[in-house]
């Protein structure tokens, strides 16, 4: 009764789960429901499958479809897609095959799954006799690096004799379920009798052998056995119990099962299905030309304060390829860096989109060979805790990657220690210079390992920053530098504070050496006086005993810290994060150092309509359409202005500019009728609210408006 137990208890979830699944699955249409459902069945990881089901529409479904195939291309950049080739071939040939003869298509059957799934075996041996029902035996060579059984079988057999081959499981099935026993019932118990009594018709090795399965078998399952081994051969018999060449006995039941289990998704180990959920994220942002090429990543991203006290985020991203065209003896490509930074409420405090064009002349291709690409970039934030998004896109290839990463920015001037850097190289730079870099902390460039490997030879770099030291800490605080070699102490040094250049910017050289390969972590202490710990941060580095090659590096510039378009940024994500004074104070340094910018004055006047300074917003404003500027926001900010401070006729000139600019904008057409009303033209009031209404019609205030309005007349 225990052996039947678990069987049953797996059936029953395994029926639960299907009832649950095919709730969630919705209607597909009928070409996509046949290729989820028959085409790729047995080669579909849940992961795709899941997320396949989330897709919205048929345009959508075929992208999805078009880069399930290239996730599995051996040969991806050639016109042929071999491994679909093949799947389809294996599809074909086991319809044809194994529905011979059958009530169900052959791609359906046992037989059929096996062979779709794990193509054909390199040998195969069959049996059909008066002693057992037909079995075929199947083998194959699997690949332990996907975690695959070195090499193992599998058994089918016809079930009672007759009918579609099923899969055999030693575990559920048995020896019996391979022998025809209503022929044979008479001869079993002689057969037994003689196991336990003539001794000397066995050696006395197979006796003791039969002897250990008769403990852990029933007696059916041992005289089937005893039939496959004397009447068929050792091999058949070893099979009825173990899907392992070599191994024997009823103890390998188990393990057999659940190879049986598992082999059904080794198809799912040979691709890397990450690249499903970043489909199922981007799909509203990746361009609809683009065939969903997705690709792995290696990223790092870093919190930089600089010295003028500004926080810069700073990203690394290294594309597992990057693809390039040829024209004109030069290879080129651009990237598009989409990013976006968004609070714990799911506000969007900043984004940006970048494009670099990448231009390469032969020389420079054979110079570069095959070292990693990396893009790096930075830009302020304000502080607080983000989630970082970065979408890259490649515009030519329509390859893209992305990463996310939470992020914190300090705020506030207790003490705190940022993420440790570490880098194989570190130059200074000029003070002077008109630019700033991503990953550069004053003076320092630096340039990150992504992977945070080296060579024994390298020089590590290990930088971070401090951040509210206490005049006491500069003077007496301990920076303690460990490296641990598994849990085991390898080297330690200490240095004081006040031996560095300032009490924020901390960069230490350690040479490797005498560091032999293998994996560390390295960890640093801030220590009091007297040697009591206060704040601690660690990594984990990895040194190799080969060289390792440079990076092909593509470092974005961005202005000197000092420039004003950082006021701009910044209070604009203030605004973002509704901290209106503090926007405010940032956008008018903004405005102030550049007041013929349409841009910053519009987002200056944005933060003035919300704190209702609408005289303010007149000043700042007018100038630019003196100058005969025509754009959106300059006319729909001086329409909300005017109307605010009761000059509605000016109110409804300026909304009219920007309708024409945009189109019908609900709050436009809104504010428009609430001006018309005002000054007695009720027709006009009631045809821009009902134009506002056919727009967005469940606007029960308006409705109410209108009626009352239809009403008077």
């Amino acid at each position: 009764m225990k052996g039947k137990l678990l069987p049953a208890i797996l059936f029953v979830s395994f029926i639960f789960a299907l009832t649950l699944y095919s709730k969630q699955n919705p209607d597909l249409p009928e070409k996509h429901t046949i290729w989820i459902k028959e085409e790729v069945v047995y080669i579909i990881t849940p992961k795709e499958k899941e997320v396949f089901y989330k897709l919205e529409n048929d345009r959508e479904r075929e992208l999805f479809i078009e880069e399930f195939w290239r996730q599995r291309d051996p040969t991806p950049g050639t016109p042929r897609n071999e491994f679909k080739e093949e799947h389809g071939r294996r599809i074909e040939y086991a319809d044809k095959k194994f529905g011979r003869a059958t009530p169900v298509d052959g791609w359906r059957t046992d037989r059929g799954r096996i062979y779709i799934t794990l193509g054909r075996p390199y040998q195969m041996q069959r049996y059909a006799t008066l002693d057992v029902h037909p079995i075929e035996i199947w083998y194959y060579h699997g690949n332990p690096r996907l975690g695959q059984a070195p090499s193992f079988r599998l058994l089918f057999f016809q079930r009672g004799g007759a009918g579609v081959f099923e899969l055999y499981d030693p575990m559920a099935d048995g020896p019996k379920k391979l022998v025809p026993f209503h022929s044979r019932e008479p001869e079993f118990s002689t057969r037994r009798a003689r196991i336990v009594v003539e001794s000397g018709i066995v050696d006395e090795r197979e006796e003791q052998e039969l002897k250990r399965i008769a403990h852990l078998v029933d007696e059916r399952d041992l005289n089937a056995y005893r039939i496959l081994k004397d009447n068929i051969g050792l091999e058949l018999a070893e099979a009825s119990f173990s899907n392992f060449p070599g191994r024997s006995g009823p103890e390998h039941r188990l393990p057999s099962a659940i190879l049986i289990s598992e082999v059904q998704t080794y198809p799912h180990k040979k691709v890397k299905d990450d690249y499903a959920y970043e489909f199922l994220k981007h799909k509203a942002v990746v361009e609809v030309s683009y065939s969903a090429y997705y690709i792995g990543n290696q990223s790092k991203v870093s919190i930089i304060q600089d010295p003028s006290g500004l926080f810069f985020v700073n990203y690394s991203i290294e594309p597992e390829t990057l693809s390039v065209d040829f024209y004109n003896d030069k290879y080129f490509t651009n990237l598009k860096a989409s990013l976006r930074v968004t609070d714990s409420e799911g506000r969007t405090i900043f984004q940006r989109e970048r494009n670099v064009p990448v231009e390469l002349r032969k020389e420079e291709v054979r110079i570069i060979g095959r070292r990693p690409f990396h893009l790096c970039d930075s830009f302020p934030l304000i502080p607080g805790n983000y989630t970082f998004n970065l979408l890259l896109e490649n515009t030519v290839t329509k390859e893209f990657t992305s990463f996310e990463k939470r992020i914190s920015v300090p705020e506030g001037e207790y003490l705190q220690m940022s993420s440790l850097i570490l880098a194989r190289r570190v130059i200074r730079v000029s003070p002077e210079s008109e630019t700033n870099s991503a990953f550069q902390a004053g003076n320092l460039q630096i340039y990150p390992s992504l992977r945070n490997t080296f060579f024994g030879k390298d020089t590590l770099f290990l930088f971070f920053q401090i951040y509210g030291l206490s005049q006491e800490l500069e003077e007496e605080g301990i920076l303690e530098f460990t490296f641990y070699r598994g849990e085991q102490t390898f080297q330690t040094i200490r240095k004081r504070v006040n031996e560095y250049e300032n009490g924020r910017d901390f960069l230490e050289e350690f040479s490797l050496e005498k560091f032999p390969p293998g994996r560390y972590t390295v960890k640093v202490s801030l220590l009091d006086g007297e040697g009591g710990e206060l704040l601690f941060e660690r990594e984990v580095l990895s040194i190799s005993s080969k060289p390792l090659p440079g990076s092909w590096i593509v470092a974005q510039t961005n202005p000197r810290p000092d420039d004003p378009s950082y006021f701009y940024i910044l209070g604009n994500q203030y605004l973002n994060k509704q901290e209106i004074r503090k926007a405010h104070d940032k956008l008018a340094k903004a405005y102030e150092s550049k007041p013929d910018s349409l841009d910053y004055a519009l987002s200056y006047a944005r933060v003035l309509l919300i704190l209702k300074e609408f005289q303010r917003v007149r000043e700042i404003l007018m100038p630019f359409v003196e100058a005969k500027k025509e754009n959106f926001g300059l006319f729909y900010y001086l329409g909300e202005a005017f109307k605010e401070v009761g000059e509605l006729e000016e109110a409804v000139s300026y909304y009219q500019k920007a309708l024409s600019q945009r189109g019908n904008v609900i709050q436009i057409l809104n504010s428009l009728g609430e001006c018309y009303y005002k000054l007695g033209n009720n027709d006009k009031a009631l045809r821009a609210w009902e134009k506002s209404l056919e727009i967005k019609p469940d606007q029960e205030k308006i409705k109410k408006i209108i009626e009352g309005l239809k009403e008077k007349k």
